[in-house]
């Protein structure tokens, strides 16, 4: 049974601009909850408790919503994708934190 997810939300969200001017698009929200926060849910009620996210256009606007994941229910740890080159490479960001089997998803 696969106990780590992988999260890809580095990206800004052009296309959605000017809504992405302050935060990233993972944030934005939707009923009063960003988006990245239905998807973290989702994986805790599904046992999924080892997320790995990875952050880059104004990071810090999701790790200090997420912290530790603590208020979650889950076990949060951060890479930076520090240029956005596409999914492979925003993966290849975690490689060093992947478990041997995860699951990838978007975080928006």
């Amino acid at each position: 049974m696969i106990k780590q997810a992988i999260i890809l939300a580095a990206g800004e969200g052009q296309r959605l601009r000017p809504f992405t001017a302050a935060k990233p698009k993972v944030m934005l929200p939707v009923a009063n909850k960003p988006i990245l926060e239905y998807v973290v849910r989702a994986l805790a009620g599904n046992n999924i408790r080892d997320i790995v996210l990875v952050v880059g256009y104004r990071k810090d606007k999701v790790m200090s919503y997420f912290g530790d994941g603590h208020d979650f229910g889950v076990r949060i740890r951060y890479v930076e994708q520090r240029q956005q080159l596409g999914t492979a490479h925003a993966l290849r960001q975690a490689e060093d934190l992947a478990a041997e089997e995860f699951l990838v998803i978007s975080g928006g």
